[in-house]
């Protein structure tokens, strides 16, 4: 059976709605139409899964069948990172993978905890430096945080300096990449015109930066200690080659943007909500008074649900290779499907109160596929780890200290861009310091 959709004047409708509200319009299709869904977007036939099991069935059991390298927006992706872990595919990403994993292994993770911490205790500082009161753009002030964070775990480098070039080809990235996503034919950065220009200014910026970092390590006969020489001195197991030059800039800006621009936005989503729900966040400030508890502790349940409700991936996409079915629907081979664990997280059959902010929901069991803010099978991101020690480290390193209070009247509302993020990418809250440092 063919997955139900709009049909008829109904998909030119669907598509005119999907350039105002991509959240709703999906929203309303899955209302409508139920938890595997068709429609047109542009000129390609998509198909929306909703169900966890259907998710669990793309991402883990039947994972060999669904790839990425003919999906229109991992193609754009890849014109400005490159071949890195998040936009390559096959036996070249197999290989990358290999190779990356050794850097992400716990003990390496956790053994970045001080320069974390460290790194959010000048931000305090630098805050308590300020009235009480004061009000700040939280969004960018976690934005600079956690880019000079990832500067100095992925290459010893303080990105403070850089941060504005940075920050801003990043920024670049992520409006185009909207407004790309958006468009009814996405179409590739390659025409003189000043937008494209821009964009392949903002992908020179950040990869001859990474470049230079590549080649300055590699004349460092005392390298430290972090991700860059972890990637530099890796070998393949089966066949003993390392990375090129090239390859490693590709990981090193696909890291760049995926380490900090998720944590941050998590981040942001959390301070958010944790001053819409003051009883929540009494209870984390009490629960971070004592030592920290062996196991999940209330801290990490707050960062998960921060997660469900605003996943800073919102929608990915898998296509098939072969013909596939699920349930008696059938998918057809050379098929664009996607999962949006914005909505996947919203689904009322599997999450009580789907709308409502309940940490406390992660003491029991959740169903698979009902929880995908990493993705999931062996496609599951490789830093997941490492988002949510950052995450943690982080927001418990700024509430023993701080209070983050909404400016009266803000909503914030989110924008669908490569990652979820408050409209505009900003956040008014004031500052109220709750004891003082030491």
């Amino acid at each position: 059976m063919r997955p139900p959709g709009p049909r008829g004047l109904k998909i030119l409708k669907t598509a005119w709605q999907f350039q105002r509200d991509q959240f709703g319009t999906l929203g309303s299709l899955i209302q409508e139409y139920g938890d595997i869904v068709t429609y047109r977007f542009g000129p390609f036939p998509v198909v929306l899964l909703n169900h966890p099991d259907a998710v669990h069935h793309v991402l883990v059991d039947n994972h060999p069948n669904y790839t990425k390298r003919d999906i229109p927006f991992y193609k754009m992706l890849r014109a400005f990172l490159g071949d890195g872990l998040l936009t390559s595919d096959g036996a070249f990403w197999l290989r990358q993978r290999r190779l990356a994993q050794p850097a992400f292994q716990r003990k390496k993770i956790e053994a970045m905890s001080p320069i974390i911490v460290r790194c959010t205790e000048d931000m305090v500082a630098r805050w308590r430096t300020l009235p009480s009161g004061t009000q700040l753009d939280i969004a960018e002030e976690l934005m600079h945080l956690t880019l000079r964070i990832v500067g100095l775990l992925l290459f010893s480098q303080d990105l403070s300096q850089t941060q504005n070039a940075v920050g801003a080809a990043l920024d670049e990235l992520q409006k185009q990449m909207g407004e790309r996503f958006s468009a009814f034919i996405p179409l590739p950065p390659i025409l003189p015109t000043p937008r494209d220009k821009r964009f392949r200014q903002a992908r020179e910026d950040l990869h001859s930066l990474a470049l230079e970092i590549v080649r300055e390590r590699r004349q460092n006969p005392e390298p430290p200690s972090d991700l860059l020489s972890s990637l530099i001195e890796a070998r393949d197991p089966e066949t003993g080659e390392a990375m090129s030059d090239a390859q490693i800039c590709d990981e090193l800006v696909t890291f760049l943007l995926a380490g900090h621009e998720t944590t941050s936005n998590t981040l942001t989503w959390t301070f958010y909500l944790l001053s819409l729900h003051p009883e929540q966040r009494r209870r984390l400030e009490a629960d971070l008074e004592n030592e920290a508890p062996k196991g999940q502790s209330f801290c990490d349940r707050v960062i998960l649900e921060a997660l469900r409700l605003y996943p800073p991936a919102w929608v990915y996409g898998r296509q098939s290779t072969q013909a596939d079915s699920f349930r008696g629907i059938n998918i057809g081979a050379k098929q664009i499907v996607i999962i949006s664990p914005y909505w996947v997280h919203r689904h009322p059959d599997f999450w009580p109160n789907p709308e409502g902010f309940d940490p406390e929901r992660f003491t029991q069991e959740i169903p698979r596929g009902a929880y995908v803010p990493f993705a999931a099978g062996p496609r599951q991101c490789i830093g997941n780890h490492f988002a949510l020690l950052e995450s943690r480290l982080i927001l418990r390193t700024i509430t023993q200290q701080v209070r983050l209070n909404l400016v009266g009247g803000t909503l914030a509302v989110p924008e669908a861009l490569i990652t979820l993020r408050p409209k505009g990418g900003r956040l008014p809250m004031t500052l109220e310091f709750r004891r003082a440092l030491g």
